[in-house]
This record gives structure tokens, sequence and C-alpha cells, in this order.
């Protein structure tokens, strides 16, 4: 056992520096719960210890349905493999960065100190009141979308992004950084967000895309404001 935490401290020293390490250490962010209440939580990879000592083999992941039938229960979930018509690549423009879980952690440690930056969720309110990642607030792409049919919510939006004006051409300067995600690789959600923000003249390079949304975030077992 003190072998094993001394090897774990060590890792922990050589990524001090970089942000891989927030995945040991956490972030700590603050989330509104479906009773409108403010709460805090710390996201983190939460792995249940019988998980820990489970051997890495073909035999064991890759077996039938992925899973042996040797892992324990608490290490293994169920998914839907059918989700989505279409996998989106892995750039979608050349200008926006595409984030994998440990960038998105940084985004979310840095917001909570920066107020030009916005975390987002682009699903509509009831799958975003059921489950999100904590420190995302909720932008239906919809509104972006179709401005003539959510006239008062494309408002409250622009407004939200810090988009000045009501209509073209829209003043940027106060525009903030934003990070967006959906259901995941094969969800159109996002990427369509991301289509009409640029149509208005949106700054691609102050536009992140989490690609993997909350498909990928489930399966690496991390926080979401919901057991």
């Amino acid at each position: 056992m003190i072998k094993i935490t001394l090897v774990f401290f060590m890792i922990l020293n050589i990524l001090s520096s970089n942000d891989i390490s927030l995945q040991f250490t956490g972030v700590r962010t603050d989330y509104i719960n479906s009773k409108g209440e403010k709460k805090q939580i710390t996201i983190e990879r939460e792995i249940d210890p019988e998980c820990m000592d489970i051997h890495i083999s073909n035999d064991v992941f890759w077996k039938a349905k992925y899973a042996s039938e040797k892992v324990p229960k608490a290490c293994k979930s169920t998914f839907v493999t059918s989700a989505g018509k279409v996998i989106f690549p892995m750039q979608i423009h050349k200008d926006i960065e595409t984030y994998g879980e440990v960038e998105v952690m940084a985004f979310i440690k840095e917001i909570q100190h920066d107020d030009t930056m916005l975390f987002i969720d682009t699903r509509d309110e009831e799958w975003y009141i059921y489950r999100t990642i904590p420190g995302a607030m909720n932008i239906h792409y919809v509104y972006i979308m179709k401005p003539e049919v959510f006239e008062e919510e494309y408002k409250a939006s622009l407004e939200k992004l810090g988009i000045i004006g009501t209509k073209k051409p829209f003043d940027f300067s106060q525009a903030k950084t934003i990070l967006l995600f959906c259901n995941g690789a094969w969800c159109s959600q996002s990427p369509n967000m991301v289509k009409a923000l640029l149509a208005l003249g949106y700054p691609p390079e102050k536009i992140k895309w989490y690609r993997g949304g909350m498909d990928d975030w489930l399966g690496l077992s991390m926080t979401t404001t919901r057991k």
C-alpha cells in the first residue's frame, strides 16, 4: 500500500504543471440542482474502489459484450451503441479547438475566477435538468438557430454570450470565450450551435468544443449533477 501511495504521489508531482493532474485532484465548482438550489460539487473520476485492481487485458475488456462476467457489477455500465445518425470529425472548424475531458476540467477550474468564459450545455432544458456536467449553464442550440421562433430566448442568449446588438453586424468586442457540448460525438446540437454562431460572426477563436459530450464524460465515470 505504501509503495502504491508513493507511486501515486510521484505521478502527481510529474504532472503537477499540467492540466492532466486535475483528474486526480478534482475541480470544485457550483451548480444549480433540479430544485433551483445552488450547490457545490467536486468534479473528479468517480471510480469504485472495487474497480481499481481490474486486470487490463483483451479477455477482461473486450469479451462478448465488452466487459467480462468476472468484472464486478459496480465497474460496469450499459450504453446505447446506435445513438445518432452521424459521427462528427475531431475538428469542426480550423480555428476552433476540440477539447477532451482534462481540458474541460481545466476550463471549469478557470471559469471560477474569470467571468469572460462560459461553459454551455447546448441541449434542451429537460436534458440539462436531468443530468449535466457541473458548472455548465444551459443555452439551447435552437435559440441561436431559430431567432424568428424564439425571439425572447434569442435576445437573452445573445446577452449571456456578451454579443452586443440585436441584428447584424453585431459587436463581438465583449464576446465570451465559450466551451460547448451536447450528448456525444454523434450529437448534432453543439455543432449546429457552432454553425449558427459562426454565421452571426462570432469569433471562432473564442469557441471551444467538447466533442465527447455526456457520452464520453459518463464513460469515464466523471462527476455529473445526478448520481
